[in-house]
């Protein structure tokens, strides 16, 4: 979970009715001129079937399952009635949002999709894909593409560790997603497994953009003048060490994300853990990188880790470097972009239950 405000019934209390109502007119209003007119391709030829005029509502889809919550609201498995479509709707409360002042993560998340998707058949095909946006009076909602394999986290949370062939297809997966948000301009600041969502046919895609940064198309830009922040955000495992200190950032955050994701993946663990995130700060910014003593990790797997995990953002591995580093020698990037490579895990489904959750968190459904 990033490093948000976390809501508590005092903070919803303390807001009056008469300020709610005031601040939920503003919200509608920010959301009808901001959610207007967003719909991704397919949902823009569903609207037309359903009749010139006719916005998408929540009507329009039965409610299946709930796939996970958290303190924003819900993700739910949900069927298009007209075409029986299966899709993941995230259902945004405006009450967390005036309560939290979380409207723009909201809105971000939607531009990152809307931007990603504006490419047509040229979409980064590991980035999930958003087919609709709207709201009613108490919920936004982000309609995506449903993935029943459920996420890395899980997958990490079941097996402890995966193997290094199952770690490599996905690390390799994962720097095609990333390589194309940050083509795109967006630094994507929330890598993490729980992010990380398992197709039926084994592929992975990114999901949950609230925490992203937009900047300009960065191939319309000087090497030398790329976009930069300030804002602590994201989630303390997988933090780069300029973010911890409140420097400058830019996209070199999500490769230390990457690195740490990619040493978890094949050990268990992140490589800096602790008990609390002050103790953990102090170990991404001190301590030595050390690996596990047993065979989970070759040379060529520790070069890429180091070169990912390396504190000065000037001297860490990033794109292009990263595909050309040993550890991906093997691997024709050609070949991984339009899926081509046969995925070492295909998640159990049954297909006779269109509804199956079984790869999902026991805890929420």
């Amino acid at each position: 979970m990033g490093l948000t405000h976390q809501p508590s019934e005092t903070d919803i209390a303390e807001t009056t009715e008469d300020d709610e109502a005031t601040d939920a007119g503003a919200l509608s209003a920010a959301a009808d001129e901001l959610l207007s007119g967003v719909e991704g391709k397919k949902g823009e030829k569903g609207a037309k079937r359903r009749g010139k005029g006719r916005k998408i509502r929540i009507e329009d889809f039965e409610m299946l399952r709930v796939l996970g919550k958290g303190c924003a609201g819900k993700v739910l498995l949900v069927k298009h009635r007209a075409s029986a479509s299966l899709y993941a709707l995230k259902a945004i409360t405006k009450r967390h949002v005036l309560a939290h002042q979380e409207l723009q993560h909201t809105l971000t998340e939607q531009a990152v999709l809307k931007r990603m998707a504006a490419a047509g058949d040229q979409a980064n095909p590991f980035v999930v894909k958003l087919y609709w946006s709207f709201h009613d009076r108490e919920n936004l909602f982000l309609v995506m593409d449903f993935h029943p394999g459920g996420d890395l986290a899980t997958q990490l949370a079941r097996w402890g560790r995966l193997g290094r062939d199952r770690a490599r297809f996905y690390a390799a997966e994962i720097v095609e997603g990333v390589e194309g948000l940050h083509a795109a301009g967006v630094i994507y600041r929330d890598l993490k497994p729980e992010n990380i969502l398992i197709g039926a046919d084994g592929h992975i895609v990114l999901t949950d953009f609230g925490l992203s940064k937009e900047f300009p198309k960065r191939a319309a830009q000087p090497t030398n003048s790329l976009g930069s922040s300030l804002t602590f955000c994201g989630t303390a495992e997988y933090l780069a060490p300029e973010v911890i200190q409140g420097l400058p950032y830019s996209y070199e955050v999500d490769w230390w994300s990457f690195g740490t994701m990619l040493y978890e993946m094949l050990t268990g663990i992140t490589p800096f853990w602790a008990n609390n995130h002050a103790d953990m700060y102090v170990r991404v910014l001190q301590d030595e990188l050390m690996f596990p003593d047993d065979k989970a990790m070759d040379q060529d797997t520790k070069s890429l880790i180091r070169g990912l995990l390396q504190r000065n953002p000037a001297l860490r591995m990033a794109e292009p470097r990263i595909k050309k580093h040993p550890y991906f020698q093997m691997i024709d990037w050609t070949h991984v972009y339009h899926k081509r490579y046969i995925p070492p895990y295909i998640p159990p489904i049954d297909p006779h239950n269109e509804s199956d959750t079984q790869n999902f968190d026991e805890t929420f459904l």
